[in-house]
């Protein structure tokens, strides 16, 4: 898939924003299951939906206004027979990797509430024994400190095809809970989502941060993000952003 960002994308100093870059890897992952007769339309069908359980980015380089890029995604071997894992790279035109991600999801049939082997239905689907990132999804640690924090209200437009809040949304989130000074300064450069519950229209969301610095010799901080629902205090993601000073 070739994408040219929209000015709408761009940050103020024509960098296409991280949350885009995210949107991007989106469509190419629904455009490929599509194809593999997989998509969440496709599934619903018999019952089934996908949920993404973790996502990693680690970003190379960021794109600009009116660069042509290429962003491909992939049916990536896994050693579980529970997850299912994609994986992504968006490249630029003279073929440098900008960005590389993985995920993993569960197949999960939403009438009897459990979830399914993904195995049964992949047969004949392409996997290839290729990862983009070597990272084999570690358990995320959770603020021991609250530095910053937001308190956010789920909109309709935050909601996709399964009526509950978008992955991509949660990173929003995390990013909205930072001082502003923080997000002026430094961009990410890594970032690793755990998700774990869901939320829906009209939920109250309370985004809890810790930062801390790295050593002068990074020149980084490293955010720890606790979303959760504001009443019931229901955990719903962990997220852990790596972020470094902008050039």
């Amino acid at each position: 898939m070739q994408v040219k960002p929209r000015a709408l994308e761009i940050t103020e100093t024509e960098e296409v924003k991280f949350t885009a870059i995210v949107d991007y890897l989106q469509q190419i992952a629904y455009e490929h299951a599509f194809n593999l007769e997989l998509s969440f339309q496709q599934t619903f069908k018999q019952n089934l939906t996908w949920y993404l359980l973790r996502y990693y980015i680690e970003m190379h380089s960021y794109p600009k206004l009116n660069d042509l890029l290429t962003v491909r995604s992939w049916v990536a071997k896994s050693e579980s027979k529970k997850y299912s894992l994609r994986d992504f790279q968006m490249l630029d035109e003279s073929g440098k990797i900008l960005c590389s991600a993985t995920t993993s999801w569960i197949l999960f049939n939403f009438i009897k509430r459990r979830p399914v082997s993904y195995l049964n239905r992949f047969s004949g689907v392409p996997i290839r024994d290729e990862r983009s990132v070597n990272y084999d999804f570690p358990k995320l640690a959770l603020p021991e400190k609250v530095d910053s924090k937001a308190e956010l209200v789920v909109r309709r437009s935050d909601l996709d095809l399964n009526r509950h809040v978008n992955n991509r949304v949660y990173l929003d989130w995390a990013l909205e809970s930072m001082p502003k000074k923080y997000i002026e300064k430094y961009q990410i450069d890594k970032i690793e989502i755990s998700f774990k519950g869901q939320a829906f229209h009209k939920d109250t969301i309370l985004v809890e941060t810790e930062l801390k610095k790295l050593d002068k010799k990074e020149d980084g901080i490293v955010a720890l993000s606790k979303i959760s629902k504001k009443k019931s205090r229901q955990l719903l993601t962990k997220v852990k952003s790596y972020l470094k000073k902008r050039k």
